[in-house]
């Protein structure tokens, strides 16, 4: 029993010791909260890639703390100094934290007057209309907005064009962009498109494009040649619109395309004959043999140096010709989308491939030397297989059914049909039509050339014959309602 009543009394004894030492210090003891902060938090300093090609992603978050300012309504502030000297408001939240995408704040940063694209400094703030936050430092890479600007040449100018000078310059184009003076370090390729003065580009065509430069020059001979196929008139002063399309790619492959403001200029073209121009290759009825009755490619009636050709093709290649029998000029392509042509001089280009068998239509538009080119499927399960195929009328005798020349069917492709050496007379008319009927007829369309399409139809105009009188090869297709009349 002593001995328990010892260890007590050594607890008590320490025990009061404890409190007692405590009362001592107890002046010195104190609870210290934290003070109350308005702050950023998120992130303290960032490097942010804006990718075009994602412009609605999540470019930056800020995040901060307010014990502070108990406030409903921040203001997200962006300067590009840290004095903020200029500031731009990127947003508002009544959140703790903002989000702004790649693209409100690409075009934040470009329209507080940046015009560089590689480590863009920027700070960001918030500020609750009383009271600001610290800032946050970022490293932005933006990506260009602003088109290119054409400089020459200059709105209203007029070109006079002249089949004596075809080889000389007869515009040059001149632009300027801020991305060749930065640091973006990538490749721009500019497009100058020209379209139908007052047609907001419907029907553009392209005079030419270059790599990294500020000036394109097109000689009297392209220019001619895109005025007359735009519409222009021979001889007659027309308005062609002019725009540049200025295109780069990233690292994921997405496309930026700035397209400049729009001038207008007036041409006037000099007359020129486009050539007709005739199939040759295994994709097609003639095979390789330059003088077997080589089929036409059908033509635009609305303009001169647009192809145009729906039927069907053998998997195999094809190139074309000006002149039945001669190899040159020949035209192919040597990149799958522009025209190529080795007029007698040069080397032939390659061959158009099809690489599975069907029907397609192609549409060919020559520029000078060169031009482009598209091909789509066809899809002629639908069409009616005629049986007879024929061309009737006083220009080629009368409009007895006795008259009637019939065609011959292509034979690979029912809906293509010819007949060679018809006479015609000069001043009189003729249709066409199917199963020696009058209830499957084509008319004519207005074209006042030796080609065009017809629509077929119960009633409407007859095919006026204006040409020289003489033997002509004529072919037509059904399926679209073209045709060519070719003299011998």
């Amino acid at each position: 029993m002593k001995i328990h009543i010892n260890k007590i009394s050594s607890i008590l004894l320490l025990s009061l010791m404890f409190v007692l030492n405590s009362c001592d210090k107890e002046d010195n003891l104190k609870i210290i909260s934290p003070d109350a902060a308005f702050k950023l938090t998120e992130p303290e300093i960032s490097s942010v890639y804006l990718n075009f090609g994602l412009p609605q992603n999540p470019a930056l978050t800020a995040v901060w703390e307010d014990d502070l300012t108990g406030s409903s309504n921040y203001i997200v502030e962006m300067s590009l100094d840290v004095d903020f000297t200029n500031v731009v408001t990127l947003g508002n939240t009544s959140l703790k934290e903002f989000t702004i995408s790649v693209q409100d704040l690409n075009n934040a940063i470009r329209d507080a007057g940046v015009e560089t694209f590689r480590d863009i400094t920027i700070y960001v703030r918030i500020n609750t209309g009383s009271q600001l936050s610290n800032s946050v430092l970022y490293f932005v890479t933006t990506y260009p907005t602003n088109p290119p600007v054409l400089t020459s040449p200059s709105d209203g100018a007029a070109f006079v064009l002249s089949l004596s000078t075809s080889g000389d310059t007869a515009l040059t184009v001149n632009w300027t962009d801020v991305v060749l003076n930065s640091d973006l370090n990538i490749d721009v390729t500019y497009n100058v498109e020209a379209a139908l003065g007052g047609t907001s580009f419907a029907s553009p065509a392209s005079l030419g494009t270059v790599t990294n430069l500020t000036t394109l020059t097109v000689t009297h001979a392209n220019l001619n040649s895109l005025a007359l196929g735009l519409g222009l008139t021979a001889g007659t002063a027309g308005n062609i619109d002019l725009r540049l399309k200025a295109s780069n790619t990233n690292e994921s492959l997405d496309v930026l395309t700035r397209t400049s403001l729009t001038k207008t200029i007036s041409v006037t073209p000099y007359s020129v004959t486009f050539p007709n121009l005739y199939f040759v290759g295994s994709a097609t009825s003639p095979g390789w043999n330059n003088n077997n009755n080589n089929t036409p490619v059908f033509r635009n009636q609305s303009v001169p140096n647009n192809y145009v050709y729906t039927g069907y093709f053998n998997a195999g290649a094809f190139k074309l010709l000006e002149v039945k029998g001669q190899w040159q000029p020949q035209w192919g392509t040597n990149d799958g989308t522009t025209l190529a042509v080795n007029t007698g001089g040069g080397s032939d280009p390659n061959t158009f491939d099809v690489t599975t068998a069907g029907y397609y239509t192609y549409n060919f538009t020559t520029v000078g030397q060169g031009g482009n080119f598209t091909v789509t499927p066809y899809n002629a399960a639908g069409a009616p297989t005629y049986s007879t195929m024929g061309i009737i009328g006083a220009a080629i005798g009368g409009w007895d059914p006795s008259n009637e020349i019939n065609f011959t069917q292509d034979v690979n492709n029912p809906h293509l049909w010819y007949a060679l050496g018809v006479n015609f007379t000069s001043g009189s008319e003729f249709l066409i039509r199917a199963n020696d009927a009058w209830d499957n007829v084509w008319r004519h369309t207005g074209s006042q050339e030796l080609y065009g399409n017809s629509v077929l139809a119960s009633g409407g105009n007859n095919f006026p014959f204006n040409a020289a009188t003489g033997n002509y090869d004529v072919w037509f297709n059904d399926l679209d309602g073209a045709y060519i009349l070719l003299p011998q």
